[in-house]
C-alpha cells in the first residue's frame, strides 16, 4: 500500500493527464515493479522454505531475454507469484540472466481487489479481459501496443483455462462440461486440467509477432508431503494451492513448485486453435497425470524423474535485503512527516482486516480462495448473495 499510494498512483494520474509519456511511465513503474516483488513472494516463496524446479533452464532464460508468451495451466491461485518470481531471478541456477517485466492476461474483477488487485491495474499495467479473448480482442492489442511502442520487453502469462473450480455445484457443472467438450472432440476426458479458450486467443501472439520471442507451454505442479496439491478435478483429495497454503510452509511442510516448459511452434496463421490448444492440454494432462500416479507410488522423487529438473535459486539474502531497505523507507519518510505512530496503527489494521476478510470468506464458502488479499473474502460474500437470491451455491466460472 506504501508503494502503491507514494509512486504508482500518482506515475498513473500523471500518465492519464498526459503530463508524462506512456515511455515514461512503463520506465518508472517497472522499476517500482523491481522494488516490491521481492517484497511480494518473500514469505510466501522464500522464508516458507519452497523448493521451486523447472525443466528447461536454457527456454526458460530465452523467455526472460526477450518479449515472450507462456501459456500455463491453472491448478492454483499463485500461478501469478511463479511467474513474478522468475521474472524477477537475475541467476536462475547458476548463470546470470535478464530481469524482465511480468504482465498477465486475468480476469477483470482482480483490478478491484484491494492493495494487489489495485496494484496490478495501476504499476503493472496488466490485461484485464471481461468477456473473451475474441471480444476483448481491442483491449488485448492495445495494452501489447502499449508495451512494444516503449521498446519495454514483458513476459505476457495467461492461463488458457480461464478459471480455477473449487467444488460447488457450479464448479462440478463447469469440470462435466469441459470432459463432454473432450469427449466431443475425440479426446477422452482430462482429469487434471479444464479445456483451454480458444477463441481469439490468435489475438495473444501479437504479443511476440516483431521481436519472434518464444510461445511457451507451461504446467505446474505443486508438491507437500508428496503429495500432488493440484490432482484430478475429480477428488476429493485436491487442494487448489493458493497465498495461505505456501504460507504453512512457515514452521509446516513447505510446498515444492515444479515447472515443466515446451515451446510451441505456432504459425502465425494458425487457422485451427482450438485443436492446436487441445493437443498441448492433453499434454499437459498427462505430465500431472505421471506426476499422481508417481507420487501415489512414492516414486516421485525417483532419480529417473529428478534428473529433468534444475532447483532454482530462491535469493534468500538478497529477498532479506530487499525487505529490509523497503521497512528502512517507509519508517523514515514516516518519521519526515512525523507519523510513525500512524504508520504503525494502518499496519495493524491492514492485518485486521485482511485476516478478518479471510476469516469471514472461509467462515462463509468453507475454502480459502486468496491469490490476493481480501479475495476469499470478497468471493465469498458475492457466493454467499447468489445463494440469498436463490442461485446454486458454489464458484461461478465468471467470478472464479
Amino acid at each position: 500500500m506504501f508503494d502503491l499510494s507514494l509512486f504508482g498512483l500518482p506515475i498513473f494520474i500523471l500518465r492519464k493527464m498526459q503530463i508524462i509519456p506512456n515511455k515514461l511511465y512503463l520506465s518508472i513503474t517497472t522499476f517500482i515493479i523491481n522494488w516490491t516483488t521481492p517484497i511480494v513472494f518473500f514469505m510466501p516463496m522464500v522464508f516458507s522454505g519452497s523448493k521451486i524446479y523447472c525443466n528447461d533452464i536454457g527456454l526458460l532464460e530465452e523467455t526472460k531475454s526477450k518479449n515472450s508468451l507462456l501459456l500455463s495451466n491453472h491448478g492454483s491461485r499463485i500461478d501469478w507469484m511463479v511467474g513474478m518470481f522468475v521474472g524477477f531471478s537475475r541467476r536462475l541456477v547458476v548463470e546470470s540472466c535478464e530481469r524482465i517485466r511480468v504482465g498477465f492476461v486475468c480476469e477483470a474483477l482482480i483490478q478491484f481487489m484491494p492493495l494487489i488487485g489495485w496494484y496490478r491495474k495501476l504499476v503493472c499495467h496488466d490485461i484485464f479481459v471481461w468477456r473473451s479473448f475474441h471480444r476483448d480482442a481491442p483491449t488485448i492489442r492495445g495494452n501489447i501496443l502499449d508495451f512494444h511502442s516503449a521498446n519495454e520487453p514483458r513476459m505476457l502469462f495467461l492461463s488458457p483455462e480461464g478459471v480455477v473450480v473449487d467444488f460447488g455445484p457450479k464448479d462440478m457443472a463447469y469440470v462435466a462440461a469441459c470432459r463432454q467438450f473432450c469427449v466431443d472432440q475425440n479426446y477422452e476426458p482430462f482429469d487434471y486440467v479444464l479445456t483451454p479458450r480458444y477463441k481469439g486467443s490468435m489475438t495473444l501472439m501479437q504479443q511476440v509477432r516483431d521481436c519472434q520471442g518464444p510461445v511457451v507451454s507451461v504446467c505446474v505442479a505443486f508438491v507437500r508431503d508428496g503429495k500432488l496439491l493440484n490432482c484430478s478435478l475429480l477428488s476429493p483429495d485436491r487442494v487448489i494451492p493458493d497465498i495461505y497454503t505456501l504460507n504453512q510452509g512457515v514452521g509446516g511442510s513447505p510446498v515444492d513448485i515444479y515447472i515443466h516448459l515446451k515451446r510451441m511452434n505456432i504459425a502465425q496463421d494458425l487457422k485451427d486453435p482450438k485443436r492446436f490448444m487441445m493437443e498441448n492440454y492433453k499434454e499437459k494432462n498427462e505430465i500431472l497425470a505421471e506426476w499422481d500416479k508417481r507420487t501415489a507410488a512414492g516414486s516421485a522423487g525417483d532419480k529417473d524423474w529428478m534428473s529433468q529438473f534444475d532447483k532454482l535459486d530462491t535469493h534468500q539474502l538478497e529477498c532479506i535485503l530487499y525487505q529490509i531497505a523497503h521497512a528502512a523507507v517507509m519508517i523514515i519518510v514516516a518519521l519526515c512527516i512525523g507519523s510513525l505512530g500512524a504508520l504503525f496503527k494502518l499496519f495493524a489494521i491492514l492485518f485486521g482486516l485482511v485476516s478478518g476478510c479471510h476469516t469471514i470468506g472461509w467462515i462463509l464458502n468453507s475454502t480459502s480462495m486468496e491469490s490476493v488479499p481480501f479475495e476469499t473474502g470478497i468471493k465469498s460474500i458475492a457466493l454467499a448473495l447468489q445463494t440469498w437470491r436463490g442461485e446454486p451455491k458454489g464458484s461461478n466460472p465468471k467470478i472464479a
